[in-house]
């Protein structure tokens, strides 16, 4: 997708033009200091009705989100499985409460995002090719500005709420065949959730995100 910082719109090209979308910027809830530059990340909220059986993980996280429906959160701006599954999961379980703004917060940065993340990649599997030996990209950082670049679309996040939906249950179910579930996709809101690049959350893929449901996590 295309992200147009004059306006403020996403858009998706379609088969014979762009769709435009007014993503919603989540504010920092935090109430711990913050260290390191603030981004932001792009993040599908799927609405969706999933039919399942009472003792179930999606029944107790519909308690947690209660009396606000349930969303599921698709992570837009990478197509790492782990990383998709992680944040997923994270976001998914805590169901934080977003003061969203529409648009952008504050002044944002200019570099064309996407392109920093190939040449990362890039740059890194050259230093690999050159037998430098292993290094740790998470030292780097993720290669982009303040917003990051928006690579899955809503069809894919459609798709993918269901890869999220079935790494909630995995933590509890003995085998993903044992899970027995019905989901309709009802809706969906892109969202930038605010964060701060940290190596040592490597349960997050490297990201602290910025909303009080996350500070228990901060030593």
């Amino acid at each position: 997708m295309f992200l147009c910082l004059n306006c403020g719109i996403a858009y998706e090209p379609s088969e014979s033009d762009l769709i435009p979308f007014r993503p919603m910027t989540a504010a920092v809830t935090s109430e711990l200091a913050v260290g390191g530059a603030v981004q932001y990340l792009a993040v599908w909220r799927v609405t969706a009705t999933v039919t399942v059986p009472a003792e179930s993980a999606w029944t107790r996280i519909c308690k947690v989100a209660a009396p606000e429906p349930p969303y599921l959160y698709v992570p837009a701006f990478t197509l790492a499985r782990a990383v998709v599954q992680r944040i997923g999961v994270g976001l998914t379980g805590a169901q934080p409460t977003l003061e969203l703004t529409p648009g952008f917060l504050g002044d944002v940065s200019r570099k064309p995002s996407l392109v920093g993340v190939v040449r990362e990649a890039e740059s890194k599997a050259g230093r690999d090719k050159a037998n430098d030996g292993p290094k740790d990209a998470s030292a780097e950082g993720p290669g982009f500005g303040v917003l990051s670049p928006i690579v899955v679309g809503r069809k894919d996040a459609h798709a993918l709420a269901h890869f999220v939906y079935l790494a909630v249950e995995s933590h509890e179910a003995r085998d993903l065949l044992s899970v027995d579930y019905a989901l309709d996709v009802a809706g969906e809101q892109l969202v930038y959730v605010p964060a701060v690049w940290d190596p040592r959350y490597v349960h997050y893929s490297n990201w602290r995100l910025l909303l009080r449901e996350f500070d228990g996590l901060v030593a």
